[in-house]
């Protein structure tokens, strides 16, 4: 779900008998199609809210870097566990935000006016809270930091160079206390900071 240009497909398609993608960007269909092309996965384009397959369709569901996109992500989350088959898997790996609401909050002000596409960051509490209400029950969990560097991490998202700006001031505002959780520095005259991340594998039941 969310296959983007299909990275992990084409990591899973060796070792099981089908692989699904959807996406809702055609641009990231036809870079996962030729990402593919000789498998025997198959692509198809439409929203994660309303999933067009049979309940108990796969055995496993993934979704990686996406959740913090999506306005309800509890009806995302329901909807894949509908797809998938009881006893299946869900897997789910998303960047995660502070437990600390407010230092929470901060971050994802920064992550918006960066890209206006992003939503919310989770904690990785939140993250299972929102499996559970799903249905499926969290049975792994891994967690870390990536380190990031500011100018590239506004190149990705296309930021307008005045927001880019923004931004810098913003995460480096934060730095007294950590405000935003991003451990902003500057190093060189490059601003870095940290993204941290969490993978959580759940059980259907």
């Amino acid at each position: 779900m969310a296959c983007g240009p299909g990275t992990l497909l084409a990591v899973l398609s060796p070792r099981v008998r089908l692989t699904v993608g959807l996406d809702v960007t055609v641009a990231m269909l036809q870079q996962a199609r030729a990402r593919l092309s000789g498998t025997a996965a198959r692509l198809v384009r439409g929203v994660a809210e309303h999933l067009p397959f049979a309940d108990g369709s796969f055995s496993l569901v993934t979704c990686t870097s996406a959740i913090h996109h999506f306005g309800d992500a509890s009806e995302v989350l329901g909807d894949m566990a509908r797809v998938c088959a009881p006893g299946g898997r869900m897997v789910i790996a998303d960047l995660v935000g502070a437990e600390d609401e407010a230092v929470r909050t901060r971050q994802n002000a920064i992550e918006r006016t960066r890209d206006p596409a992003h939503v919310e960051l989770r904690s990785p509490r939140g993250l299972l809270a929102l499996l559970r209400g799903a249905g499926v029950e969290p049975r792994e969990t891994a967690e870390g930091v990536e380190p990031r560097e500011l100018d590239e991490w506004c190149r990705i998202a296309n930021t307008p160079p005045d927001v880019a700006r923004r931004v810098r001031e913003t995460l480096l505002a934060s730095q007294p206390g950590n405000l935003a959780g991003m451990s902003p520095v500057v190093v060189d005259g490059q601003v870095r900071f940290t993204h941290r991340w969490a993978v959580i594998v759940a059980d259907r039941r």
